[in-house]
């Protein structure tokens, strides 16, 4: 994706796909959107397209990155939009579980490794949340064991502990309580759902083990910046 000079500028939209590039929005089953939210991805080789990853001697770490959602089309890892009349790419956020609120990048595990050895803490879920310029903040959700209470002592000590461990640009912006936290059929968390929704993405929780959690992410306040 990239800026043409013979094509007019809209604003928070990129004009047009880079040279060489069959890029297309592809929604969950693998059809071809205009006008919703789907995930960007390359059809054909390009010449700038990675080869491989470093210290990934068989390819599969590659495969799984790239490859896994779309057989034999590159994703990029970010949901977008192409506008129906522009043909403009509009940009909405990460599709995957990587973070980068405030420039500083990093995964959600990180995160974990800290929060979940509070012993008062049950399980935890990380995610991006985007304001109407794109700005981005972490949004972390602790779920509680039971006899335990959340409350302003907690989510300091949190902070603390994940500034010290990590850095100043890991700790999220806003930490919150949650009753539950999804998962699949497999126990993974279902971070990508979680972060659709609290951006007001479109979602599929066909394969959502508890369902019924989702309820606790419905009403995030909104990332005014």
């Amino acid at each position: 994706m990239t800026f043409d000079p013979t094509l007019p500028i809209y604003r928070g939209e990129i004009p047009c796909p880079a040279l060489g590039f069959d890029l297309d929005c592809l929604d969950d089953s693998g059809n071809s959107v205009v006008g919703e939210v789907g995930e960007l991805v390359i059809k054909k080789p390009a010449p700038s397209l990675p080869l491989g990853l470093w210290n990934d001697t068989d390819g599969s770490r590659f495969r799984e990155t790239y490859f896994s959602k779309y057989q034999d089309k590159f994703a990029l890892g970010d949901l977008g939009i192409i506008n129906p009349v522009t043909k403009g790419i509009i940009i909405c956020c990460r599709s995957d579980e990587t973070l980068k609120p405030k420039g500083v990048r990093f995964g959600s595990s990180e995160i974990y490794n800290i929060v979940n050895l509070f012993p008062e803490i049950r399980d935890s879920l990380c995610v991006s949340q985007y304001s109407q310029s794109r700005n981005e903040r972490a949004v972390l959700f602790v779920q509680m064991k039971k006899g335990y209470s959340f409350d302003e002592e907690l989510v300091e000590r949190i902070r603390s502990e994940i500034k010290n461990g990590l850095s100043d640009g890991h700790v999220p912006e806003l930490i919150l309580e949650t009753k539950d936290i999804p998962h699949n059929m497999t126990g993974k968390k279902m971070e990508i759902l979680v972060k659709k929704i609290i951006n007001n993405l479109p979602y599929n929780a066909d394969t959502v083990a508890n369902p019924e959690s989702l309820e606790n992410y419905r009403n995030i306040p909104p990332y005014e910046d």
